[in-house]
């Protein structure tokens, strides 16, 4: 009697926690989005979302301007969350399942941090494009602390997981394809 390796195991701790724990918090993110004006301060669901107070004047999609100007970037990224969020427990749920492979839970993982990576650039992308139209009124100080550095986590973290995890996919497919020769 061998030990038997769990699933999960064979996946990296912190790509695990990372996919519970961005879930937590972009549930946080995409109810504060959905729930407009009633997550917003002086709203009546604000209590739940004290931070964005602050937040909601740094980067104006989540603040007045994009509410009054009916912007649909928020909104529509809030859905996009939603499905992110679905796609991260799927993974960490089928790492658990014994009739799914480490290979076929990474593809779930995998496809879940390129769809963080791709949204998160191409939020970035419109800031570029929109010549900074919704953070160009901020300080280099609240830039770099308050937008910068917590949006980047969004970049680099996913693009580590798609790294590793298309690395393990990548391996697994060419080690099927040896076996057809």
């Amino acid at each position: 009697m061998g030990l038997e390796l769990n699933k999960a195991d064979a996946v990296p701790f912190w790509i695990r926690a990372w996919a519970l724990l961005s879930s937590i918090v972009v549930t946080w993110d995409f109810g504060y989005c959905l729930l407009r004006p009633y997550s917003m301060e002086g709203g009546s669901l604000n209590f739940l979302w004290k931070p964005y107070n602050l937040y909601a004047q740094i980067d104006y999609f989540y603040g007045l301007p994009a509410l009054d100007s009916h912007d649909g970037f928020t909104g529509a990224q809030a859905l996009m969350n939603v499905i992110e969020t679905v796609l991260n427990l799927l993974y960490l749920h089928l790492l658990k399942k014994k009739n799914v492979s480490v290979g076929q839970a990474n593809l779930v993982g995998f496809s879940a941090a390129l769809m963080t990576l791709s949204k998160t650039a191409l939020y970035w992308l419109v800031e570029l494009f929109s010549g900074y139209q919704h953070i160009g009124h901020n300080s280099m100080k609240n830039l770099i602390f308050l937008w910068i550095i917590p949006n980047g986590l969004w970049i680099i973290v996913p693009g580590a997981i798609v790294y590793s995890l298309g690395k393990d996919l990548m391996s697994r497919l060419n080690a099927n394809e040896n076996k057809i020769k």
